[in-house]
């Protein structure tokens, strides 16, 4: 994407019908493509329609064009009120291990709005950016949580729960 530090991937998926109806299907995609390829989604975009060469293959090239030159802005900004609309702004980080997981969570995830009680793996967290949440939450609570923990735990909140748990 443009203005990115480094590549990201994004998915271009056809899509015609109610963008709200989107919403589902782009969650369920990020998450089988970070499950089956260890690797994060930026965006999901709903498209009309897909660019394809004579021969029928997918002109992928000219869909990142299009996105680079901002020709996807009205579908990216309906899907953001819908998204927003359906999940909307979430229960805030309560308590101090839930406020500090929250920051680390975001800092590893810039420019996701990730809510306490939402699943890590439904908004597309890789498997390196669970390494990196684990190693900031291991300067905080040196040898508490184990990496594995959080796939036990895969929210803000349960995560929290669990760490504070540990901490009596």
């Amino acid at each position: 994407m443009q203005g990115s530090p480094a590549d990201e991937l994004v998915l271009f998926v056809l899509h015609r019908g109610d963008i709200k109806e989107f919403i589902g299907l782009s969650t369920r995609a990020m998450h089988l493509v970070n499950e089956h390829a260890g690797v994060e989604v930026a965006r999901v975009v709903p498209v009309k329609r897909i660019p394809k060469t004579t021969s029928g293959k997918l002109q992928r090239n000219a869909l990142a064009e299009a996105l680079e030159n901002g020709e996807f802005a009205e579908e990216i900004a309906a899907y953001d009120q819908a998204w927003s609309e359906l999940h909307g702004h979430g229960r805030a980080a309560a308590g101090r291990i839930e406020l500090q997981l929250k920051a680390i969570v975001d800092d590893a995830m810039p420019g996701k709005h990730i809510d306490v009680d939402e699943n890590l793996f439904d908004v597309g967290a890789s498997s390196l950016t669970l390494i990196q949440i684990h190693e900031k939450i291991d300067e905080l609570y040196p040898g508490v949580v184990d990496l594995t923990e959080l796939f036990d735990f895969p929210t803000i909140a349960e995560l929290a729960k669990h760490l504070e748990s540990k901490l009596q």
